[in-house]
């Protein structure tokens, strides 16, 4: 499976999972979803409350300026991806017709449209379309041969360094980690920083970094024939070394167990705090601003490998679908339609770093400008990494958080806990 995503994700760019959203203003807000006192349609759209530069709220309020008809609203949600998961199925599995749109990470495309959430797309986004759009993302938002949504934010979980650390101390970027573990511990004794700052506490987050872990020392939760393989001698190793990692070799902090959203881990690092943060791309545009502690001073990477293994980066991406329940699907495609155009796309990212998912956007020049180590993730996506595809997946994921977590917080052994997930697995329907 990792040689086929590969050959997908060359092209396939990104920053950060989670992290895209706005607040909103309730301006001409009708919380049943009808006509405004204006005439125009009122559309909501789920969005994450965490709003990096304000670049989701400026463009709401062009699309609004710009659309006589339509008016949208934000209905904010979690930063936290399972919370926020929780919270659109509540709406959706009520038949709310206060959420129009949709904001969809890429693993609960099967899981929606299985359940019976969403509008089919086949006959708005046509092949035609699609074939503007990064071929790995446009996958994402297929099922049983229906398309249930439009590509908008791409995401990879890569490695960010402190290049200006590394380079003070004579250090390449490290292959393996191993290696790595060693460069930490020499480094955060001489700065009086931490080797790593990882979020593991019980979220979706736990999830994304354990695959890389897995797949790094070439494990993986089922084989190419579904069988359950969590339990593996290779991935018990996987989790032991992410044990150790806090209690042996002293390189993460305790307290990551308690980190359930990117920003927990990222914050650190941007502040100096830390070596190595693997993270998704979003972080890029906040080290470099005027306030950043490190500005200037990090870059990105592959994670790393173990010995024998390969190198894993966790894919991510957001999507958006229209709710089955809408009253207005014709206003909410419009809406979709504008926020993943090439013009809007190119906007954000150049002013907010929010890497879409046109191909035409990768090759503008001031674009490249704007985002120069967009270069260097056409490299990392190399080493992309897939977390498990399953129609349950929520409840697969929610099954390995508690088990993962338990290990990490020293309630159970590696062993006990990957045994215990793999017998779950086993009975998941």
């Amino acid at each position: 499976m990792k040689s086929r995503m590969k050959k997908l994700l060359v092209f396939l760019l990104l920053v950060g999972t989670g992290f895209v959203m706005a607040a909103c203003s309730n301006n001409n807000y009708n919380s049943s979803g009808n006509e405004g006192e204006d005439g125009a349609v009122t559309i909501h759209m789920a969005v994450f409350e965490n709003d990096p530069g304000g670049q989701m709220e400026a463009a709401r309020q062009r699309f609004n300026e710009e659309h006589d008809n339509i008016q949208l609203e934000f209905t904010p949600m979690s930063n936290d991806a399972s919370q926020m998961h929780d919270q659109t199925v509540t709406q959706l599995s009520a038949g709310s017709d206060n959420l129009d749109i949709v904001n969809m990470d890429v693993v609960w495309t099967a899981e929606f449209a299985e359940s019976g959430w969403l509008l089919p797309l086949d006959e708005m986004f046509t092949e035609d379309m699609q074939s503007n759009y990064i071929a790995r993302q446009v996958d994402s938002v297929k099922y049983n041969d229906q398309t249930w949504a439009v590509p908008w934010f791409n995401d990879l979980h890569p490695l960010w360094y402190r290049s200006d650390l590394l380079e003070k101390y004579g250090y390449d970027v490290p292959e393996t980690y191993e290696e790595a573990v060693e460069i930490a511990q020499h480094i955060q004794e001489e700065e009086g920083i931490q080797g790593f700052t990882m979020h593991w506490g019980r979220s979706e987050q736990l999830i994304v970094s354990f695959t890389e872990f897995l797949h790094a020392n070439n494990g993986d939760f089922f084989d190419e024939d579904g069988n359950v393989t969590v339990n593996s001698p290779e991935a018990v190793e996987a989790l032991q070394f992410m044990v150790d990692m806090m209690n042996e070799y002293e390189v993460v902090s305790p307290s990551a167990v308690g980190n359930s959203t990117p920003e927990d881990s990222r914050i650190p690092f941007t502040q100096g705090q830390a070596l190595f943060n693997p993270n998704w791309g979003y972080v890029y545009s906040i080290n470099q601003a005027d306030d950043s502690a490190v500005k200037d001073k990090t870059w990105v990477a592959s994670n790393f490998m173990f010995e024998g293994g390969q190198k894993a980066n966790s894919v991510g991406g957001w999507n958006f679908a229209i709710s089955s329940s809408s009253n207005h699907p014709e206003e909410a495609w419009e809406v979709i339609k504008w926020f993943t155009s090439v013009e809007n796309q190119k906007e954000m990212l150049i002013n907010g770093g929010y890497a879409g998912t046109q191909l035409e956007i990768y090759s503008d020049e001031e674009v490249i400008k704007a985002a120069p180590y967009l270069e260097e993730y056409t490299k990392v996506f190399e080493d992309a990494s897939v977390r498990p595809s399953h129609p349950q997946y929520s409840k697969l994921s929610d099954i390995a958080q508690s088990h993962i977590h338990q290990a990490l917080s020293g309630d159970l052994s590696p062993q006990e806990a990957l045994d215990g997930l793999a017998e779950e697995l086993e009975n998941l329907e």
